[in-house]
């Protein structure tokens, strides 16, 4: 694998570690911190427009934007957050109180929320008009035990769910049940991402290996080819939004960049001095790289 080129721009200026990252447009990107700061940065100035204290003192795990006008955050304060826009300034308005205090962030499928639990391998479903809860997702564990959710996406009407035991999950957001599942990994699923245009599916665990893996038309996840990188550990993976590539955040501080169609290794981007904890592409495929080191990266690569 070649190492690749140098970053086009880092963003300085988080207090702590950087633990997610939302693009609001092309021009706009969101972080949040260990701290529980959330940032909003120019890609044009390369400068913080604003600073929010989000979730004071604990970790943002997650930012995202159901309109222009309302952002949902999560923090490790066990506070699902909601907030209106108004003079372009954002003001708290709801929150759902979860159980869970952990790293798994939520996802949202069909005007409904998916929080992680405090009770084990199940998650509950908010609908986020009445902010009640209307249901949940929980495995049977008479025959096996699943452990903690990991990590959760939403595709479409599908919410594929990463467990502590290496299984990964598939159910439907409207019946409420498990479609199919697949043992993928050996030890927890730190990370998955999945493109439906493609019908790929990638995952990261604590190991040296990413999975591949796609969903048939009767909902079974079906393994696919398996990538051993150099060093274990795996935070976070984002598929491209043209599918042609895919990036991997990890323990050893470097992003990993990967083909889509033939899993083949295409570089590796060093800048960091510490583990990359989260991954996201723009739309004009502007990758952005969020560290403990508190830096952000952006790359333009393979464009």
């Amino acid at each position: 694998m070649a190492h690749g080129p140098d970053p086009v721009y880092i963003l300085r200026g988080c207090e702590s570690a950087v633990t997610c990252l939302k693009y609001w447009s092309n021009n706009v990107l969101y972080s949040g911190d260990q701290s529980g700061n959330i940032y909003i940065w120019d890609m044009e100035t390369k400068r913080p427009v604003n600073k929010t204290i989000g979730h004071f003192g604990h970790s943002v795990l997650w930012i995202e934007f159901i309109n222009d006008c309302l952002m949902v955050t999560q923090g490790r304060d066990g506070n699902v957050q909601f907030w209106n826009k108004t003079d372009d300034a954002w003001t708290k308005s709801d929150v759902i109180k979860s159980t869970s205090f952990g790293y798994c962030a939520c996802s949202i499928v069909d005007n409904k929320i998916a929080i992680p639990t405090d009770s084990t391998s199940t998650i509950q479903l908010y609908d986020m008009g009445t902010m009640q809860c209307i249901g949940e997702l929980k495995p049977d564990v008479s025959e096996q035990k699943y452990g903690m959710c990991m990590t959760v996406k939403s595709v479409e009407s599908k919410i594929l769910i990463g467990y502590e035991n290496g299984c990964i999950a598939s159910w439907d957001a409207k019946t409420l049940k498990m479609a199919d599942k697949a043992q993928i990994h050996k030890e927890s699923v730190m990370c998955l991402d999945y493109s439906s245009q493609s019908n790929f599916g990638i995952s990261g665990s604590p190991d040296e290996s990413l999975k591949s893996w796609s969903i048939s038309e009767n909902s079974t996840i079906i393994k696919r080819k398996e990538i051993t990188a150099k060093n274990p550990g795996f935070t976070s993976i984002s598929i491209r939004h043209d599918q042609k590539i895919f990036a991997s955040g990890g323990w050893d501080s470097n992003v990993r960049i990967y083909s889509v169609k033939k899993l083949k290794p295409l570089a590796v981007l060093s800048y960091h001095k510490e583990s990359v904890q989260c991954v996201t592409f723009s739309s004009d495929n502007i990758l952005a790289c969020g560290s403990k080191d508190h830096h952000i990266s952006l790359w333009d690569i393979y464009r």
